[in-house]
């Protein structure tokens, strides 16, 4: 004879043998995981497109110091900071720019120039200061006129926000506020040009 069971006791009973919500447990572990996924590979892949848009901008601003259009339109009355603001706006927003994938807000340039050889000094300055974890104060800052023949060092670095939470971002944090430094250089020898017809360096 089975012993009889109390209404409590069969509710309890009932709760610990019901295996229905089961599926939604899995689906709410192994789903998580399953976005998170998602997230990290579209990041990475968003970063990516973002470092390639800043190397085809940088490649415009190089063409134009490399044959002295830009030192012929922006001649030496400018001041750095103005010169520097033309740069990004001529790689952002010129006729040859491509479509960009950053704020132009966030870009930086700087020009240096190498008066002998390949000059490693140039590259010494790091564009995030490791101390604030902020811009550095002195990248970005300077512009020295590439004349002709001259050896030109051409620097560009992006401040990128990313989309995905703190925990996500492996590997990419550059920025103390959890942004990533995308960088890209060029060092070319500038084509002869007459800087008296045109009023370059």
């Amino acid at each position: 004879m089975s012993p009889l069971r109390t209404p409590r006791a069969g509710l309890a009973h009932r709760f610990v043998e019901d295996e229905s919500g089961a599926y939604v447990i899995e689906f709410a572990f192994f789903g998580s995981l399953f976005v998170a996924v998602i997230l990290i590979l579209f990041q990475y892949a968003f970063v990516h497109l973002a470092r390639q848009n800043l190397d085809a901008s940088l490649q415009v601003a190089t063409r134009a110091l490399l044959t002295g259009s830009f030192q012929s339109s922006n001649g030496a009355t400018l001041t750095p900071e103005k010169t520097l603001q033309n740069m990004r706006a001529l790689m952002c927003g010129g006729s040859n720019a491509p479509v960009v994938f950053f704020s132009c807000d966030n870009l930086k340039v700087d020009v240096q120039v190498s008066t002998t050889s390949f000059d490693t000094n140039a590259w010494s300055d790091s564009a995030v200061d490791s101390k604030s974890g902020g811009w550095s104060k002195s990248f970005g800052q300077n512009y020295q006129c590439p004349g002709s023949q001259s050896i030109a060092i051409v620097r560009a670095a992006v401040k990128l926000p990313l989309i995905a939470p703190l925990f996500l971002q492996i590997g990419m944090r550059n920025f103390s506020d959890g942004a990533v430094l995308l960088q890209s250089a060029s060092v070319f020898r500038v084509e002869p040009y007459d800087k008296s017809l045109t009023g370059g360096c």
